[in-house]
């Protein structure tokens, strides 16, 4: 009886030792802060979007959103004193719907005030030719088209309504090769370890009107017109 107590004693020790073993580590983790945590707040001029919602732009038609997915990859870190911190495994599928998909988690990071964080919107062109993929570039994601055209980049989809007519738009923005690479490199700076990225489709979807095309299903000049809209559309807080 006495030694099964002194096992019993021993082992609720360990555990405990284990425990602030732990909770120490993760003290220092936090402390040095030791890691970067990007959330990603999606709005509609000054609106945060929601799924089904409807939305009014300047001139005054409709919008409700139902699907907005994208990429995020290649994360580097500029310092202020100038040298590149390469960040591995920072390739992400964002979807705005998702809440969990819209917080970025990269660890074993030292970012300070004054360094710029650097990152991609959409698929280099290594990931467009390197054959099936898994994880957040697995075709199964939806997010690719073929090994001729790659992966889409961006994927926006909603309802237009203007003059009384409803119209579906898809904007799916990619493509890699001839002169039509919809990939785009962000250099933002940010003031502590914990921030917010902030997606404006404003500016995109003021581009819609009845007189132009509602729909961009592959690679081509419209689609890097939007590319290009979609680079000015990010901003860290």
């Amino acid at each position: 009886m006495l030694k099964s107590k002194t096992i019993t004693t021993i082992t609720s020790k360990k555990i405990k030792l284990v425990t602030l073993v732990v909770l120490f580590a993760n003290s220092i983790l936090f402390a040095q802060e030791n890691y970067l945590k990007i959330e990603i707040n999606p709005f509609f001029k000054t609106k945060v979007l929601e799924k089904n919602s409807w939305y009014v732009s300047k001139n005054n038609d409709s919008l409700q959103f139902t699907k907005i997915k994208f990429y995020l990859t290649d994360f580097k870190i500029l310092t202020k004193e100038g040298k590149i911190k390469q960040l591995p495994n920072s390739d992400f599928l964002v979807g705005i719907f998702n809440s969990e998909s819209r917080n970025i988690l990269l660890e074993n990071v030292s970012y300070k005030t004054g360094d710029q964080l650097l990152f991609n919107i959409g698929v280099n062109e290594k990931m467009n030719t390197s054959g099936a993929l898994s994880g957040a570039l697995d075709p199964a994601n939806g997010m690719y088209w073929s090994w001729q055209s790659g992966y889409i980049n961006f994927k926006l989809e909603g309802i237009h309504f203007e003059n009384g007519i409803a119209e579906e738009f898809s904007f799916h923005i990619g493509g890699f090769l001839n002169g039509y690479n919809c990939e785009r490199r962000i250099q933002l700076e940010g003031s502590s370890n914990v921030s917010r990225l902030e997606l404006d489709l404003n500016s995109i979807l003021q581009t819609l009107s009845t007189d132009q095309a509602k729909k961009i299903m592959s690679p081509g000049k419209r689609a890097m017109e939007l590319a290009d809209i979609l680079a000015g559309s990010f901003f860290l807080r």
